[in-house]
Parts: structure tokens; sequence; C-alpha cells
């Protein structure tokens, strides 16, 4: 049940941001910080539940990325959408790893 009211909320808060409610209030984000190496990207893998991010030696995952989760019942399969190409959404989750 706990899992379940999570994604919930999770499915509440960005319907708030999608109505520009962000601008007026401050809504809960995650922020993963720590030294090169140390588990962020296995961490956001870990919550997602997907294999995305690129893996590799020395630094790999070195810029900003906002991801946001969003659970829909017509959907069969994952899919991955990035702002600066939107629309074009891809479930292919080895070419998401290479952008």
């Amino acid at each position: 049940p706990l899992f379940e009211n999570l994604r919930k909320l999770v499915t509440v808060i960005d319907d708030l941001r999608d109505v520009g409610l962000h601008q007026y209030i401050n809504l809960p984000r995650i922020a993963v910080l720590g030294t090169q190496s140390s588990g962020k990207s296995s961490l956001l893998e870990a919550i997602v539940g997907l294999d995305f991010l690129p893996r590799g030696e020395g630094v790999v995952t070195r810029r900003p990325l906002e991801l946001r989760l969003v659970r829909s019942p017509s959907l069969t399969a994952p899919l991955a959408e990035f702002e600066v190409t939107k629309g074009q959404k891809t479930a292919d989750f080895r070419a998401v790893r290479d952008k």
C-alpha cells in the first residue's frame, strides 16, 4: 500500500506542476548529490525501477538531470521523453543512455 500511495502522491504533484502551481508554491523534489562514483545514478535507477543512465569509467553522468516519473494506465511499457525533443517518445532505454 505504501508504494501505491507514493505513486499517487507523485502523480498529484506532477499534475500540480503541469498546471503551473510550482510558480506559486514549492512542490516536493528529490535532489541527489555526492562525490564521483558514489552511487547517485544507481540510486535514481533504483527509485525509477529502470536501467536508463549511462555507464562507464570516470565521469559519465556529469550534467544536471530533471527526471519526472509519470504513470499512465494506457501504457503497457515505460517510455522516455526529453524536454528538447518534446513529443518524441522512445521505449529503447539503451538509446536513452546515449543521449
